[in-house]
């Protein structure tokens, strides 16, 4: 097994995008605009103490991509034009496939503790664009979780070692995992031939091989079949990793529609002006 080695370590930018939302982007800005198959990394905080006040992102679109939501403290409700209401806590995710069209909100609940969730956008392929919607949550004890030395692998999509994560189904098929490690020996994280993908500190600063990555830092990661990830000696970290085999293929993206062609984007848009969407 080869260690993958990670390529470059990508700051994230402050997006303004949400009122009372702290929004760290790593993929989907100017320095890193995509990450294929991965459209969107967005690490969204609410400070602690802000009581129950709903603050996030009102009733809005989507077509051709799928959601995950990873709630590490506070709450998330999620709403959508198909009919589901659902609040998620600590340590749950959600999945939300936009296929032909859906429109949701996602409003945050900090809380005494505050809120701090992981949010990743996954392109759908070509073929599968135009699918029907949906929408699945995972409570934190679905989600199967594996003792490492100084930690733990939560196994959220993918597989890690035979055992299968919570959510199935996504589209690309992707290894999402949240590792959590103390300071110690660290472990290796075997990862499929071919796949792209990063580790992201959500909380805490971990090594692999000569590279640093610090809390809301990206490693992007290179081209071997498995990484190495040591927590610092300053303290204990979370990392999120996910990776999956990239598309290629042509991505035509208007804030959150994302397809293949222009005519696609023209009727997407249309549909939206008219009050017909999705169909």
């Amino acid at each position: 097994m080869s260690t993958k080695q990670i390529a470059f370590v990508a700051e994230p930018i402050e997006a303004a995008e949400a009122e009372g939302v702290r929004i760290r982007r790593s993929i989907g800005s100017e320095r890193l605009i995509t990450l294929d198959p991965f459209l969107l990394l967005d690490h969204l905080t609410v400070p602690a103490g802000e009581g129950a006040e709903s603050v996030g992102f009102p009733r809005h679109p989507h077509r051709g991509i799928e959601t995950l939501t990873i709630v590490l403290s506070g709450q998330v409700n999620h709403r959508d034009s198909l009919g589901n209401d659902d609040t998620i806590s600590k340590g749950a995710v959600q999945w939300m496939t936009a296929g032909s069209g859906i429109w949701h909100s996602e409003m945050l609940v900090g809380h005494a503790d505050g809120n701090d969730s992981i949010q990743l956008w996954f392109n759908l392929p070509a073929a599968q664009k135009f699918v029907a919607p949906g929408y699945v949550a995972k409570a934190e004890d679905q989600i199967p979780q594996v003792p490492v030395p100084a930690g733990f692998v939560r196994v959220i999509a993918g597989e890690y070692f035979g055992v299968k994560g919570a959510v199935s189904g996504i589209a690309v098929n992707p290894l999402v995992l949240h590792i959590h490690l103390e300071p110690g020996p660290g472990l290796t994280v075997p990862i499929p031939a071919g796949f792209l993908g990063g580790v992201y500190a959500a909380r805490g600063s971990f090594e692999s091989g000569t590279k640093t990555v610090a809390e809301a830092q990206l490693g992007v990661l290179g081209a071997d079949d498995a990484v190495r990830l040591r927590a610092t000696d300053a303290g204990p970290v979370d990392i999120i990793l996910f990776a999956a085999a990239p598309l290629n293929e042509p991505v035509m993206q208007y804030r959150s529609i994302v397809l293949n062609t222009a005519e696609q984007m023209a009727e997407a848009v249309d549909q939206i002006a008219a009050g017909t969407f999705p169909v």
